[in-house]
């Protein structure tokens, strides 16, 4: 079970001097209460699913990516594009990521500008790394450097892929507007890698010898996110460290939540100190949902029949 130790007065500071998220409108008697209230996405490219979520006020935004596009039956570029589109002018003003598919500086800035003139509500995902594992000629601080490009562009971005607090840490150097923590991913790595004879987190987190003569160790993580605790909740610590780096320094890049794979964690990521969560529609539906709800609810309509009859 994830825990949460006490909130830091610089956490605290750092979310109170971030921009207001919704405000009330002009003329209202009644002000909106949650004005300071984390953003919530909808991680689809479906536009019947993002709709009906939209309009009930439930998501402020979406993220998109090739995956979720081509599930949404997009054959060609052109009709990723479209759909894009079609997403961009649904939920405008409100933010929708779409993500490069180019590989090289010169290129992934191009496309990045061919997509921001699909509407002033998008956001560019950029991956932060990993571009030497597809090939190894690729600079591995390609997306670094796209980053920086874009936000001297004016070009709001969505850096991808983190797994530690120090691409976080330097997405937001870049000029990153958000920085997107992948926690499911991050636990499904310990549970397939993880030794079974050594400490859980040792996939991510193992030093036997601090001076590492035969350089085995892993320090891909903290041993707080890595060893922290049961390994389902690493990715929340990962929030929660990131959360608190940020809060040191003041960094109002926004931390966007992602890969979540069931509903509890949204509760622990935001806990945890998270900005934005994004979130798949089929636990965006079950929002309001409770097992105590439910029984609440047909015990008022059984009573309620007395003053209709």
């Amino acid at each position: 079970m994830f825990t949460i130790d006490t909130l830091c007065a610089a956490l605290i500071q750092r979310r109170r001097g971030m921009c207001e998220t919704r405000s009330s409108p002009d003329g209202k008697t009644l002000p909106y209460p949650a004005p300071h209230a984390p953003r919530i996405f909808a991680d689809t490219a479906k536009i019947d699913e993002i709709k009906p979520l939209f309009d009930a006020g439930i998501i402020d935004g979406a993220t998109t990516n090739p995956t979720l596009l081509k599930r949404a039956g997009a054959q060609s570029w052109d009709q990723a594009k479209d759909m894009m589109s079609e997403i961009l002018r649904a939920l405008d003003p409100f933010s929708v990521s779409l993500e490069l598919t180019e590989l090289t500086p010169a290129e992934m800035i191009a496309q990045a500008e061919e997509l921001s003139r699909l509407g002033a509500n998008a956001v560019i995902k950029v991956p932060v790394g990993g571009y030497a594992a597809i090939d190894k000629s690729l600079d591995p601080h390609t997306g670094l450097k796209v980053v920086r490009a874009l936000w001297e562009r004016d070009i709001k971005t969505n850096v991808t892929l983190i797994f530690n607090s120090t691409q976080a840490l330097w997405a937001a150097k870049a000029g990153a507007t958000y920085v997107s923590p992948f926690l499911g991913r991050l636990a499904d790595y310990l549970y397939k890698h993880d030794l079974p004879e050594r400490t859980p987190g040792n996939a991510l987190y193992w030093i036997d010898d601090h001076k590492d003569p035969e350089e085995k160790e892993h320090t891909f993580n903290t041993e707080y996110v890595a060893s922290g605790g049961a390994r389902k909740d690493a990715g929340v610590r990962l929030i929660r460290e990131i959360a608190a780096v940020f809060a040191n320094y003041d960094i109002h890049t926004e931390i966007l939540a992602a890969s979540f794979r069931n509903s509890s964690q949204v509760s622990e990521v935001l806990l945890a100190g998270a900005d934005i969560l994004t979130i798949p529609a089929n636990i965006l539906t079950r929002v309001a949902d409770h097992p105590l709800s439910e029984e609440g609810m047909v015990a008022f309509n059984d009573d309620a029949k007395a003053f209709l009859e």
